[in-house]
């Protein structure tokens, strides 16, 4: 057996997680719509502006660069590519779980990014399974510590959890100990899925204890229930797991109902991930209600080919997103948000 077990889940996650085969065969409901093309857009090209600001901090577009890994040697150099990337390009930057780092002080650095990173958001993480662990408040904050960030990602992944080997089934008081943390927390926390979604109720739920950032996560993209089962040791694990592959709610659908209720749509800070595929895919989520769009899988795929890839990816979406306003009439992400559609 491993001497350190969290390390080599680290290494799996990191290599399944790119492979085709780990993501869903559901789509992320996006197409569901499209958007009306305005051939009188009255304005140029030029006046198009995506900058926007997340806690405090100005971005070039409304884009996070999604939690991924950390706490090996290859997840620190990821990270690091990351990092220069995002602070090139003016998008911010979600931390893999940083479980790691609090049990294990010496791979803090592989977190540790904000030297590269010194003026856009950084985002630490941590599961909402450990918040209620002894010591699961402090360590949330000493990762925001470590991190130094701007605000921290709490996620969530029941299903994960439980088709993983030895995985925190240990759910109850998750809530209050979100709660908690919010009083205590020096930096807003954003509570987020990891694929599988977050619905209306759930979000209900959260509004109340007093969450105000929210990571919708849902369906469409990478499955967590799939990278568990590919690790699962036996063939009954791999059985059970596999009817859960495409489990949840999509991104579409999570975005359309949390929007029906005007408190939570007027309140809350949505964001979209879960299949976002492009920077159209971005100007879609904001038409939708959210105010960033998050990614991983294509993040991961061209920073496997370097920096310059990653930076190039990124400018490509910047465009992209400047491309749909332009033909939707929209100047600003204000206007993309009243962009007519075509259901």
């Amino acid at each position: 057996m491993s001497k350190n077990p969290i390390k080599d889940r680290k290494r799996e996650h990191l290599d399944l997680a790119g492979l085709p085969t780990m993501q869903m065969s559901v789509s992320n409901g996006l197409d569901a719509f499209r958007f009306e093309p305005c051939a009188l857009p009255e304005l140029n090209y030029e006046e198009v502006d995506t900058r926007c600001t997340l806690l405090g901090k100005s971005l070039q577009q409304p884009l996070i660069i999604a939690s991924m890994s950390g706490g090996t040697r290859a997840a620190k150099r990821l990270n690091e590519t990351l990092a220069t990337a995002a602070e090139q390009t003016g998008v911010a930057l979600g931390l893999g779980s940083m479980r790691i780092a609090v049990e294990q002080p010496e791979q803090s650095a592989t977190f540790q990014m904000r030297s590269l990173a010194p003026t856009v958001p950084i985002l630490a993480n941590i599961g909402g399974a450990q918040l209620v662990q002894t010591q699961g408040i402090e360590d949330a904050l000493r990762c925001i510590d470590i991190a130094q960030a701007d605000g921290i990602f709490i996620h969530l992944n029941p299903l994960q959890e439980v088709l993983q080997t030895q995985g925190d089934t240990q759910w109850r008081g998750v809530l209050n100990a979100i709660e908690s943390l919010i009083t205590r927390s020096p930096v807003p926390v954003i509570v987020k899925e990891v694929g599988h979604g977050i619905g209306p109720t759930t979000t209900q739920k959260l509004f109340d204890i007093g969450v105000r950032y929210i990571d919708v996560a849902g369906t469409g993209g990478t499955s967590w229930a799939a990278i568990e089962t590919e690790r699962s040791r036996t063939n009954s694990q791999t059985q059970t797991g596999q009817v859960f592959h495409n489990f949840g709610i999509n991104l579409y659908d999570s975005l359309r109902l949390i929007q029906r209720n005007a408190t939570l749509s007027e309140e809350i800070t949505l964001i979209a991930s879960g299949g976002i595929r492009s920077g159209l895919d971005t100007a879609k989520a904001i038409r939708m209600g959210a105010s960033f769009a998050s990614a991983a899988a294509p993040m991961l795929a061209a920073a496997k080919q370097g920096e310059k890839a990653l930076i190039e990816l990124l400018r490509q979406w910047q465009q992209q997103l400047q491309i749909c306003c332009f033909v939707t009439g929209s100047a600003s992400l204000h206007e993309l948000r009243h962009a007519p559609i075509i259901d």
